[in-house]
């Protein structure tokens, strides 16, 4: 019984190390599929739906917040390269509405680049950036902040200053489209009916008076948004909306809860090919209201 004993005590390090080795090798298949960016999609994938790329910060100081909301304007610069590089074309919300709709022509792989909040930084660094290759964007402006900061998230949020009237005028006879991202950036889902009614309205009623041309584009805050929401956004006007729910915006969809991708400051070429590339293998799929804090 004691030979038995000894035997299994020392027999103990030799199976630690048989499971460790499994469990590394297993690791490793796992770190190396998910490195592995998805072929680039044929004509008939592509038509599965278009990537709405969502932004918010392009700033290169670290001292204007984390890389969660901030990318550096190389990176943003690398990833327009990649994207003109290979026959991506911008359009706007209302053309891929038009598109899925009515048929609508588009150019051939479609993006949608759009930014939440309206930071001046959008202006500074990532305009230059997108005149250069012709692209164009969208910018969701916090209609109460034009030409000041970034109050509504300031306590958790280092302080930013918001794109001014001037700014938002140029950008938008450039071609980038301004659309409404409320008035002060709640939470809408946690406002009586009508004061989120009155946040979707009036951020569309100052923004049409500061630039003069309609507003027809909205981004729930903080992704967070029901169907009652929907068609709050949907009778004030707007002819779409976006969450922050992760996918492409694909025919049938709600014009009114349209998925995005998102793109983070931490993200290096692989990982931003991959999160463009992977939704066009994903199946379509129903998602229920609700939304993320992005």
């Amino acid at each position: 019984m004691k030979i038995r004993i000894l035997i299994a005590i020392l027999s103990l390090p030799l199976l630690f190390l048989l499971v460790l080795g499994g469990t590394r090798y297993a690791a490793d298949c796992l770190a190396r599929a998910q490195s592995v960016t998805p072929p680039f999609p044929s004509p008939e994938f592509q038509q599965r739906g278009i990537p709405i790329l969502m932004y918010h910060k392009v700033n290169p100081d670290p001292r204007s917040g984390g890389l969660g909301l901030r990318v550096p304007p190389y990176k943003f610069a690398r990833q327009m390269e990649y994207l003109a590089a290979h026959g991506f074309h911008t359009v706007s919300l209302v053309d891929v509405v038009d598109h899925f709709q009515k048929g609508k022509p588009l150019p051939s792989r479609p993006v949608v680049i759009t930014f939440d909040d309206g930071y001046l930084d959008n202006y500074t660094y990532a305009f230059p950036i997108l005149k250069r290759h012709r692209f164009t964007a969208t910018i969701f402006v916090v209609a109460g902040t034009v030409g000041k900061t970034n109050v509504f998230d300031a306590r958790v949020q280092p302080v930013n200053r918001m794109a001014g009237w001037r700014e938002l005028r140029e950008m938008a006879a450039y071609g980038i489209t301004i659309g409404a991202h409320t008035l002060d950036h709640p939470r809408l889902t946690d406002l009586p009916l009508e004061e989120a009614r009155r946040q979707i309205r009036e951020s569309k009623a100052v923004l049409e008076a500061g630039l003069g041309r309609p507003v027809e584009v909205f981004s729930y805050p903080y992704g967070r948004y029901n169907l009652k929401l929907a068609r709050l956004v949907k009778e004030s006007g707007y002819r779409a909306a976006v969450t922050t729910v992760q996918g492409l915006a694909r025919p049938g969809d709600d014009p009114y809860t349209l998925k995005r991708v998102r793109v983070m400051g931490s993200y290096n070429m692989q990982k931003f090919t991959t999160e463009l590339l992977k939704y066009y293998y994903y199946p379509p799929a129903p998602v229920a209201a609700g939304g993320r804090r992005y």
